[in-house]
């Protein structure tokens, strides 16, 4: 009875785990995914964006949402270790716009992670202006984060 009574419960547990797994990854985001793609979707001098963090348990931060897939689970470089370390961006001038990586934090002002993001070329653009173009767009994403767990947690 009691063997039987173990048998169902895990095949609820499993069934359970498997509903979640499976509706997470048919729509395969996070909420951090979430807030890139409505990002550069709400942004159009935003050509590229990315969100780097480093998960529970690990000792590694790597990119967790991305425009471009194939940067995702990569290792933070050098931009975004000095982002998170100073506190502050850093810029980078390129043939086809601006890189900035920013540190990024939650609605508590408590770091998170880093932000980079690409924005292209127009007519004017200093380094002044892309920070403060960097300024709002921060503003606007961690109005939405509550917490570093936050970026890792499914999509509504």
């Amino acid at each position: 009875m009691m063997t039987a009574r173990l048998g169902i419960l895990a095949k609820v547990v499993i069934c359970g785990l498997t509903m979640v797994c499976s509706s997470q990854a048919q729509s395969g985001k996070t909420q951090a995914q979430q807030l890139v793609d409505s990002t550069v979707k709400k942004n159009a001098d935003v050509v590229g964006l990315e969100v780097s963090a480093t998960p529970a348990g690990k000792s590694t931060c790597v990119t967790i949402a991305a425009t471009e897939a194939k940067d995702l689970g990569e290792k933070c470089d050098e931009d975004e270790f000095a982002a998170l370390k100073t506190g502050k961006p850093h810029v980078e001038k390129e043939a086809d716009g601006y890189d900035v990586t920013a540190p990024l934090h939650d609605v508590s002002g408590r770091l998170v992670g880093t932000i980079g993001i690409d924005f292209k070329s127009q007519p004017g653009q200093t380094g002044a202006s892309i920070l403060q173009r960097t300024s709002e767009i921060l503003k606007e994403l961690e109005q939405h984060i509550r917490s570093k767990e936050f970026l890792f947690q499914p999509a509504s």
